[in-house]
């Protein structure tokens, strides 16, 4: 595709790297309103664990629709439904404020649920226009995209505890309902890039990824990686609350400092990337998850949480971003596709994550999940090293 105008690149760009913005706005928004929802519910550990569930499975169905459609629907028009279920999604969460503690659960799990299939229906198209915008920068274009989701993961738990602090919670969602309106209007005039080729069951003379094991070793990868996210994202401030007595906004702050430190290294990883393969990646960083996986259940103090919780969102940061570089390095012109299917994994994931420690916390506390769930990581780069030889040998 031609390089195009920087004017004609402006709308489109706003859209997809606000569109990046609001994803992680609202992914966050359901854990970081955990201590609320828990407070005004009284949600059980294994209640509040499945509001996940509905996110894990509509993702799975969101990403599978995305690839089964393409050839019948534009990505524009993909965009634009993933930024309505999104403004649905936080719709639903500030009703649930309304309701009694039954409906509240179920419709705080239809809220995750239109999130899920929001994700994994516009996962892909976002990852295309980024690339289709500046295809002399494709790498720094998609990792500036997922730098834009970490910045919404980072500003959201504060700007959500600190509306709670105020009594005014119920602001959060509804604002973020409002911006995904706006945004789905404004994406609604404006002219996306297109594909020159569109991937159909073959790309150029490539087998299509989802035919290869090399594919699915990366989705794995995926899925396990996102195990570890979970676990340390979507109960981070239950456990330093109730297991370690911080004060909800310590521990709204320790999991802003997760989000920050994700956004920071997937920062640095797009300056340093030019000189170090994806691969060196993703043989380092799961190790590094596990060893933060080993150091949570010592923490104690809110210096030790924001450290603690830093170093897990360094360790998780710029693994995602990497892993679909690394996928898509075979087919390019597939990466709608690879996206939507990574991202789908992901999402599977981080529902087994976040569902595992609810379901298992009544006898274990989630100190010694942590602890337990070091096998992750490790299978994580068991897939890595498969998918690296595979690769490797069909090089040669």
């Amino acid at each position: 595709m031609t390089q195009r105008p920087l004017l004609h690149r402006f709308a489109p760009a706003l859209c997809t790297y606000a569109g990046g913005l609001v994803i992680g706005l609202t992914l966050v928004s359901f854990p970081a309103s955990s201590v609320v929802l828990r407070a005004l519910h009284h949600f059980s550990n294994e209640q509040y664990g499945a509001i996940y569930i509905p996110q894990l499975a509509a993702s799975v169905l969101g990403a599978l629709a995305g690839g089964a459609i393409e050839r019948r629907l534009s990505l524009r028009g993909m965009f634009l439904i993933a930024l309505a279920c999104f403004a649905i999604a936080e719709a639903l969460l500030a009703a649930s404020s309304l309701v009694a503690p039954s409906l509240a659960l179920l419709l705080i799990m239809m809220g995750t649920a239109s999130f899920g299939f929001g994700f994994g229906f516009g996962g892909g198209p976002l990852n295309a226009f980024a690339a289709l915008l500046f295809p002399a920068r494709q790498g720094a274009a998609v990792t500036a995209l997922h730098m834009c989701a970490g910045a919404g993961l980072t500003v959201a738990p504060v700007f959500f505890a600190a509306l709670a602090d105020r009594g005014m919670w119920i602001a959060g969602p509804g604002l973020l309902a409002v911006v995904s309106g706006l945004l789905f209007l404004i994406a609604l005039s404006t002219r996306f890039p297109i594909p020159d080729e569109v991937p159909g069951d073959t790309v150029g003379n490539t087998r299509h990824p989802g035919r290869t094991i090399f594919f699915w070793a990366c989705a794995a990868a995926a899925m396990l990686y996102s195990v570890a996210e979970g676990t340390f994202s979507n109960w981070a401030t239950v456990f330093l609350t109730e297991e370690r007595g911080l004060a909800a906004r310590d521990a709204a702050l320790a999991l802003t400092c997760f989000w920050a430190a994700i956004t920071g290294g997937r920062l640095l990883a797009s300056l340093i990337a030019v000189r170090l393969p994806p691969i060196l990646f993703l043989a380092v960083l799961p190790c590094a998850m596990a060893a933060a996986l080993l150091l949570l259940p010592h923490v104690e103090g809110s210096g030790a949480a924001y450290a603690g919780f830093g170093l897990a969102g360094l360790a998780c940061s710029a693994f995602f971003p990497m892993l679909v570089a690394f996928t898509a390095a075979r087919t390019p012109r597939a990466i709608s596709w690879i996206a939507s299917m990574l991202t789908a994994a992901m999402m599977v994931g981080v529902g087994i994550g976040s569902y595992a420690v609810g379901a298992l916390r009544g006898a274990t506390p989630i100190a010694r999940l942590y602890g337990q769930a070091i096998v992750a990581p490790l299978a994580c780069l068991a897939c890595v090293a498969i998918a690296f030889t595979i690769a490797r040998r069909s090089r040669s």
